[in-house]
């Protein structure tokens, strides 16, 4: 019995002509909220209209246009991640850079190092069983 397997079910139908449902919603949104600033700033702040209005059509372009494949995942799903990660969830910081203090020596004088190495004892016998068992890459007990 052979069945039809559906081809291309991540890709979205197209609605309203090119556009799908979500960008129609993120365009008509950007569209009205921009005519919505623009009609609340009053006159003598109308420098302000332009930035504000530019910065939201901007928002709304990205959010209906910007590409998915590009990071994997689509724009709303970035934005939400950088709110949560600059805004929301508490940072680990595990490794922070203590700087060195200098020590300063006098001249004539020479640091001392006092590391003190201890090697084990090994027989030459047991050296040689060893480095036969890395050479020939066996488990050495």
């Amino acid at each position: 019995m052979e069945f039809n397997v559906p081809q291309f079910i991540d890709i979205e139908d197209k609605l309203f002509g090119q556009f799908t449902f979500v960008q129609s919603v993120y365009l008509v949104g950007g569209a009205s909220m921009t005519y919505v600033i623009w009609q609340l700033i009053p006159g003598f702040l109308s420098i302000l209209k332009i930035p504000v209005a530019g910065l939201i059509l901007a928002l709304a372009l990205a959010l209906a246009f910007y590409p998915k494949d590009k990071y994997g995942k689509p724009f709303i799903g970035l934005m939400e991640a950088a709110f949560q990660f600059y805004f929301v969830r508490t940072k680990l910081y595990t490794w922070k850079r203590i700087p060195k203090k200098k020590v300063s020596q006098k001249k004539g004088e020479q640091k001392r190092s006092i590391l003190s190495v201890t090697l084990p004892n090994i027989s030459e016998s047991n050296l040689k069983s060893l480095s036969w068992g890395l050479d020939v890459n066996q488990e050495v007990s």
